[in-house]
């Protein structure tokens, strides 16, 4: 695994809003980087917020957690869901967890660590 998260889409909210489910996602190119809103299952919501609630290091008031999707994934034998890593990144320090998701959320992450200019995302809601 790579020794910092560039590239990486990072895992930024999971919300409800009238009985539908969201993830927000920030994605850096070049200088410029932009957070999209995309819809999810709600198994999907749920991986999400799982996967914020991942603290794997020491817990110290103020420090911010910061999750990213690491671009490596794969298929849970005899389950519809799939396996993927999620760095996780306190201050300095980075730790890979394995998280479980569902395939619609895997499917918009991977796609979402392809895009190579940020326009592509342009049909996608933006959060400011």
């Amino acid at each position: 695994m790579r020794d910092n998260h560039e590239g990486m889409p990072e895992i930024v909210d999971a919300f409800e809003k009238d009985g539908q489910y969201f993830g927000v996602v920030e994605i850096a190119r070049g200088d410029t980087s932009k957070q999209f809103q995309f819809g999810v299952s709600r198994d999907g919501y749920r991986a999400l917020k799982k996967i914020l609630q991942l603290r794997p290091f020491d817990s110290m008031p103020g420090l911010k957690h910061r999750y990213f999707f690491a671009l490596s994934y794969g298929k849970i034998a005899g389950s519809s869901n799939y396996k993927t890593d999620v760095r996780v990144e306190q201050s300095r320090d980075g730790k890979k967890i394995e998280a479980h998701v569902p395939k619609d959320l895997l499917a918009n992450l991977v796609w979402f660590s392809k895009i190579k200019d940020l326009d592509e995302a342009a049909h996608l809601t933006e959060v400011t």
